[in-house]
């Protein structure tokens, strides 16, 4: 069995599809090479992603174009040859478990008081040994 993780950004919306009775997800996620070629630029390899069965509808919710994800399951080369007679390859993975995307936190109206003494003041805080709790 051929295991794979990645992290990656979604490159779009999945799209549902049918197969007999299961609902799949389908999706892309570009995953960033790990060394920059000779310009310094970092490229990306795309992967094409399946997910099946229930957990098809969390994707279908939860993952958006743009979202950080992390991803592991079974993956496969699919090969095949274009119109125009050359070879074409693309990695594909059958995701068999994954990571919410994060969200981030909404931002507080102005009229909205935070009780985090380390929000948005520039001021120093006093800390003395009677406010430690050991």
């Amino acid at each position: 069995m051929r295991i794979m993780s990645i992290t990656g950004n979604v490159g779009k919306d999945p799209q549902a599809r049918q197969v007999g009775n299961n609902q799949v997800a389908d999706f892309t996620v570009a995953v960033r090479q790990k060394r920059p070629d000779r310009n310094g630029n970092y490229g990306v390899d795309w992967v094409r992603c399946s997910v099946f069965g229930k957990r098809s509808d969390t994707i279908m919710k939860y993952f958006h174009k743009g979202d950080n994800v992390a991803l592991s399951g079974q993956w496969s080369i699919n090969q095949w040859t274009n119109q125009q007679g050359e070879p074409q390859f693309s990695l594909e993975l059958s995701v068999n478990d994954f990571d919410l995307p994060h969200r981030s936190k909404p931002e507080r109206s102005n009229n909205q008081q935070s009780n985090d003494p380390f929000t948005s003041s520039n001021d120093s805080i006093e800390i003395t040994d009677e406010d430690m709790p050991f």
